[in-house]
């Protein structure tokens, strides 16, 4: 998996603390930090959320990790979230699990932006997707794809994750860079990938958009065609070309990010993300990332921050032109579908 940066949105994964020895308490140490992570357990960002609970504890950035479920979804966890009050974030820190989803139910919902919501900390890692087909599909090439969305827009249907989420704004923002009126465009979302695996199969869906890395296999081994991954870069073992070699200007991934709460005072938030920073650096966060085929998108503070407002407009103007923003089941994380 190529490692660089990516331009556009789409999950996310929550952490904080702050500098310090890698041996013990001081400043960048938490007594107690709980990642709070409103996904499907065992779902993708789930498993980062648990893996940097591991890291944290076996590296000794914090003493204790625990990975809250939240209870809630989308806005309303975390709306919960920030209304929460706690201790010194060195004493009890509590950081939050965001990304495009959570962007998209903020816009749905009408409710209280991310940013508003929250302070942003760090974006950690992201997940480039891939355009299949099945095998014996009469798309043969992205070329071939493209005249037929162009030829029909609601005719081809292309499926993958919830509708509102990171694979339904990656299609909108391909069909938008195509010309494509948007708004005629046919997209079903399915609760987990193997559903929508199953749906594209079994003809129901022309295509399907979904991780690379978890799609991977399923290519290796012959029971997907790719015709265009969403890397800046082509991704080793996914004879692929790039959206930008076919001259679609966009690269884009889905993103895992790191939220504090929103009352978090400027020493905490210092070293919340001196954390991440730390987070970031470390091998053992490192091979995570590989093993799972997650690309290392790092940027935090104020980076971040202007980033996330950046994406937060993206969104919003993607969603309006889907005619999702009067959707209010958009409004979740990996619960939604919308079937045709």
């Amino acid at each position: 998996m190529h490692r660089r940066r990516f331009l556009a949105l789409a999950l996310g994964v929550m952490v904080a603390g702050g500098c310090g020895d890698m041996g013990g308490p001081g400043a960048g140490w938490a007594r107690r930090l709980t990642i709070v992570a409103p996904v499907v357990r065992g779902r993708r960002w789930d498993q980062a959320a648990h893996a940097l609970a591991a890291i944290l504890t076996g590296e000794r950035m914090a003493g204790a990790v625990e990975v809250s479920g939240a209870g809630a979804q989308g806005m309303a966890a975390l709306t919960a979230f920030a209304a929460a009050v706690g201790g010194p974030f060195a004493r009890e820190g509590r950081v939050f699990l965001a990304g495009v989803p959570m962007l998209a139910g903020g816009e749905t919902a009408d409710a209280d932006s991310v940013l508003a919501a929250s302070t942003p900390l760090a974006r950690l890692a992201g997940d480039w997707s891939v355009l299949a087909v099945s095998p014996n599909s009469l798309l043969r090439t992205f070329e071939d794809f493209v005249a037929a969305l162009r030829r029909d827009p609601a005719r081809l249907v292309v499926g993958g994750g919830a509708g509102g989420g990171s694979d339904h704004v990656l299609y909108g923002m391909i069909g938008k860079c195509l010309g494509v009126d948007v708004r005629l465009m046919e997209y079903a979302g399915y609760p987990t990938e193997s559903e929508a695996v199953e749906a594209l199969h079994e003809g129901r869906v022309a295509a399907l958009l979904g991780s690379a890395g978890s799609l991977l296999p399923k290519i290796a081994t012959g029971r997907l065609m790719p015709l265009a991954v969403s890397s800046g870069e082509r991704i080793d073992g996914i004879d692929a070309p790039t959206l930008m070699e076919r001259e679609v200007r966009l690269e884009y991934a889905d993103w895992c990010g790191v939220l504090g709460p929103r009352a978090m005072s400027p020493d905490d938030r210092d070293g919340a993300v001196a954390l991440c920073d730390r987070i970031d650096a470390s091998p053992r966060w490192q091979a995570v990332c590989a093993a799972n085929g997650w690309h290392r998108a790092y940027l935090s503070g104020d980076d971040f921050r202007r980033w996330l407002v950046t994406e937060t407009r993206r969104t919003r103007a993607v969603l309006n032109e889907l005619g999702l923003l009067s959707i209010p089941d958009t409004n979740c994380w990996g619960g939604c579908v919308r079937r045709h």
